[in-house]
């Protein structure tokens, strides 16, 4: 047993020295046996640069084999396709395809379109109201067609700002404006009328003489022979009315449901008994009380009133007295919580006015004839 192992062990120890040293680095190690031949070697084909792999960092170390295009192209990381300027990564499309495909910020929407038409023929779009945009500049519709591009855009802005009031910078014209449908200078059926459709009713009315009709209808009163306040008034009221001199000075209406009252005064007759002055009252902010829903409740209910004035007149002229208008003695409406003032100042100006020249008219008199 002893002799077959040793055996054995000499005969591999010749085995090893006889066989070349593959895995050497030395050349010259290699021994070429004398049989050997070149030519039985196959044809060596060199791979195309796109396909070939750069060795390892290591030295001596060979990397794997290279892969087909396809494959190579399937592998990729998409970091390492991106060029330079900005384009899209898409799988399976070259570099070069990427560079012509991609987007390009500085075209509008307009030029894309007619580009995209031009490369694909006819258009499923052809004929419809979506390629009319395509073609028409929608600016040549806001202008003459003898205008640029560039006067046509200017145009366009100039419009934008007026309609934002950056250019005027404008104050509100408070004549237009209404509360609950009653606007300055209605008549008075036209008030009654209105507020009844919005569910308010009259609860005060008064009516008024102008002070120097009153005295001049007491004087001739009491020429007349009428003794005692209550009879004298009775005659200046009655005359006056034949006259035509009274006429419904302040009316008052108000919606229980929702605690809402309103003012509405009138000018005399010699305007036409119309409406100068409306006052708004609601009681929004009147619930007292600190707990935590009374709060709650007010707090909701000033803001919902706020947002409404902010929706129908917009934001005041002035804001530090929250006031529509444009100044001076034209018509401005004043608001607070719960609070609306909407008055024609010129317009109850106008009455007293008409009023003195009346008055005048009446003095006219040959008092004295020395």
């Amino acid at each position: 047993m002893l002799r077959f192992l040793f055996s054995v062990f000499i005969l591999a120890a010749v085995l090893c020295f006889r066989l070349p040293a593959h895995a050497s680095e030395d050349p010259d190690s290699f021994e070429v046996s004398d049989d050997f031949s070149f030519d039985d070697l196959p044809d060596i084909v060199p791979l195309p640069l796109e396909t070939q792999t750069p060795l390892a960092p290591e030295t001596g170390s060979v990397s794997k084999a290279a892969v087909s295009t396809e494959d190579s192209n399937m592998s990729r990381d998409p970091e390492s396709d991106k060029t330079s300027k900005g384009s899209i990564y898409i799988p399976g499309v070259t570099d070069t395809d990427t560079e012509e495909d991609a987007f390009d910020s500085t075209k509008s929407l307009t030029e894309t379109l007619k580009e995209d038409a031009q490369q694909q023929g006819n258009s499923p779009l052809e004929g419809t109201w979506v390629e009319k945009l395509t073609t028409t500049n929608p600016l040549s519709l806001l202008s003459s067609d003898d205008t640029t591009d560039d006067e046509e855009s200017s145009d366009l802005e100039k419009m934008v700002q007026k309609a934002r009031g950056e250019e005027t910078k404008g104050r509100s014209n408070a004549s237009v404006f209404d509360i609950a449908g009653v606007m300055l200078r209605m008549s008075l059926d036209q008030t009654e009328r209105t507020l009844q459709n919005r569910g308010f009713r009259k609860i005060n009315a008064k009516f008024q003489i102008p002070n120097f009709i009153k005295w001049r209808y007491d004087e001739t009163c009491r020429n007349e022979g009428v003794v005692g306040y209550e009879r004298l008034e009775a005659c200046v009221i009655n005359k006056a009315k034949k006259g035509g001199y009274e006429y419904l000075q302040y009316l008052k209406y108000a919606k229980f449901d929702s605690k809402e009252e309103i003012e509405i005064y009138f000018t005399s007759n010699f305007t036409e008994n119309k409406v100068y002055k409306i006052v708004y009252r609601s009681r929004i902010a009147s619930i007292t009380g600190n707990s935590p829903k009374a709060i709650y409740i007010r707090n909701i209910k000033v803001y919902d009133f706020w947002k409404r004035i902010n929706q129908k007149y917009g934001q005041p002229d002035d804001k530090s007295t929250v006031i529509w208008g444009l100044g001076g003695d034209k018509p401005y409406l004043k608001a607070d919580t719960g609070y609306l003032l909407l008055e024609d100042p010129m317009f109850r100006e106008l009455d007293y006015t008409r009023m003195s020249r009346e008055d005048q008219r009446f003095i006219n008199s040959d008092f004295y004839n020395f």
